[in-house]
C-alpha cells in the first residue's frame, strides 16, 4: 500500500488548495501518471504516482478545498479493495509512509528524505515541523564548502561532499592541489559528475579528497575501471610537469580512452572554434572566433585568445595571458603569468615564456624569453 500525502512545496504556507482529481476510484494507473495537482500562494504542484496500482482517494477530499500539509489525498494498492474507506483513518493525516518520523512530532517528506540520503545529512539538524524538499536543498546550498581540520583535505570515512547529478561520470588522474582547483570548476558544472581520482601518493590511496576516491594511479587500474564503467571520461589535473601530462595524454589515447574537456561556467566560446580533446579552461577566459586548439592544454583563469590564433598540444598557460589575432603557437610550451602577445608572432615548441613579457617577434624552439627589467626595493625611513 503506498500512500501520498500534501507535502509542503514552500516554506510561506502550511496548507494548499486542491485543484484537480485525475481519477476514479479504483482506477488503473501507471507509474508517472499525475494523480492530482495543488496550488499554493506561489507555485501549483502535479503529485506523480511513483508506483503502479489501484487508485482510492481519500472520501473527505474535495476539489477547491484547502488541506494542511500531511493530508492524506490517495492511496495506490497493488491488488483492487472492496472497502477502501476504512484506509482513510484520522491517524493518516500523520502517518507519512513517504517520510520519517523524528521525536514523533517531525515529518520528513519523501522528496527531501531522498536529498537527506543521498548527500549523507543528519536529519536532526533540521527543526522545522515538516522537512521538505525545499529545506534540505535550501540547507545544502548554505553548507556546501566544508573545512577539513586535522587531515587537511583528504580524509577516510564516508562521503561529504560530492556532486551527484551530473549527466557524464568524470575520472581524474591526480589528487593533489590541481585536482582541487579542477574540481572547484567541476562542481560548478551541471553535467559532470566526478567519481573517481587516480594518485601515485601512496599516503593518500584509498583515502578521498572532497569526497571523491583516490585509487592507485595505474594505466591497468584505469582502463580496467573505464571497461567496468566506472567512468564516462577522464581528464589529467596537474599541469606544472608538461612531460608526465604529456606521458599520460599518450597512455590514454593508445588505450582508447575517451578524454574530457572542462570549460568554466564563467568562459566565453566563439561558435567558431575548433577543439582538440583533454583540454582544461579555468573561469573567465575567452577563445574568440576561428581559434583552432589542440590536445591537453590547460588554460588558467582570465586569458584571452583573440581570432585565428592557432594553439598546438600539452600548453600550459598562466592567468592572464592574452593574445592578439592570428598567432601560432606549438607545443609543450610554458607560458607564466600576465603575458601579451602581440599579433601574428609564431612562438615554437618547447620554450618558455616568463611573466610580464611582451611579446612582439618571433620566438624559435627550445627558447626562454623572460623580462630582465630590474627592480629595486628599499626599506623606508620611518625615523626610528
Amino acid at each position: 500500500m503506498n500512500k501520498y500525502f500534501i507535502e509542503q512545496i514552500n516554506v510561506s504556507d502550511n496548507e494548499y488548495l486542491v485543484t484537480s482529481i485525475l481519477f476514479q476510484n479504483g482506477d488503473k494507473i501507471n507509474k508517472g501518471d499525475v494523480i492530482f495537482s495543488y496550488e499554493s500562494s506561489k507555485a501549483d504542484f502535479d503529485g506523480e504516482s511513483d508506483h503502479e496500482g489501484y487508485i482510492y482517494y481519500n472520501p473527505t477530499l474535495a476539489l477547491r478545498k484547502n488541506y494542511k500539509i500531511g493530508y492524506l489525498l490517495a492511496v495506490v494498492s497493488e491488488n483492487p479493495i472492496t472497502d477502501f474507506n476504512n484506509i482513510f483513518t484520522e491517524n493518516n493525516s500523520t502517518e507519512l509512509e513517504s517520510g520519517i518520523h523524528i521525536n514523533q512530532d517531525r515529518i520528513i517528506t519523501k522528496k527531501a528524505q531522498k536529498l537527506i540520503e543521498e548527500n549523507n545529512i543528519d536529519p536532526g539538524v533540521f527543526t522545522e515541523e515538516i522537512v521538505s524538499e525545499e529545506i534540505v536543498s535550501d540547507y545544502l546550498s548554505k553548507n556546501k564548502k566544508h573545512t577539513f581540520q586535522d587531515i587537511g583535505f583528504y580524509y577516510s570515512g564516508t562521503l561529504d561532499f560530492k556532486v551527484n547529478n551530473g549527466q557524464k561520470r568524470l575520472a581524474i588522474i591526480g589528487a593533489g592541489k590541481a585536482a582541487l582547483q579542477l574540481l572547484d570548476t567541476v562542481f560548478e558544472l551541471k553535467n559532470i559528475n566526478p567519481v573517481v581520482l587516480y594518485d601515485g601518493n601512496q599516503n593518500i590511496i584509498g583515502k578521498k579528497l572532497l569526497g571523491i576516491e583516490i585509487k592507485q594511479l595505474s594505466i591497468e587500474n584505469i582502463v580496467k575501471d573505464f571497461k567496468d564503467q566506472m567512468f564516462d571520461e577522464i581528464i589529467i589535473s596537474f599541469s606544472g610537469n608538461i612531460a608526465e601530462r604529456k606521458k599520460w595524454f599518450d597512455l590514454l589515447k593508445e588505450n582508447d580512452l575517451s578524454i574530457a574537456n572542462i570549460f568554466h561556467p564563467t568562459c566565453i566560446i566563439s561558435n567558431f572554434v575548433n577543439l582538440g580533446e583533454g583540454n582544461i579552461f579555468f573561469a573567465n577566459t575567452r577563445i574568440g572566433p576561428f581559434v583552432e586548439i589542440g590536445n591537453n592544454n590547460v588554460v588558467s583563469s582570465y586569458c584571452s585568445f583573440e581570432h585565428h590564433n592557432k594553439l598546438g598540444n600539452h600548453n600550459t598557460f598562466g592567468p592572464s595571458v592574452v593574445f592578439s589575432g592570428s598567432c601560432t603557437i606549438g607545443d609543450e610550451i610554458k607560458f607564466g603569468t600576465g603575458i601579451f602577445i602581440e599579433p601574428r608572432v609564431n612562438i615554437e615548441s618547447n620554450s618558455i615564456i616568463a611573466s610580464g613579457c611582451i611579446v612582439q617577434r618571433n620566438i624559435s624552439a627550445y627558447s626562454i624569453l623572460r623580462n630582465t627589467t630590474k627592480f629595486e626595493i628599499k626599506k623606508i625611513n620611518t625615523g626610528e
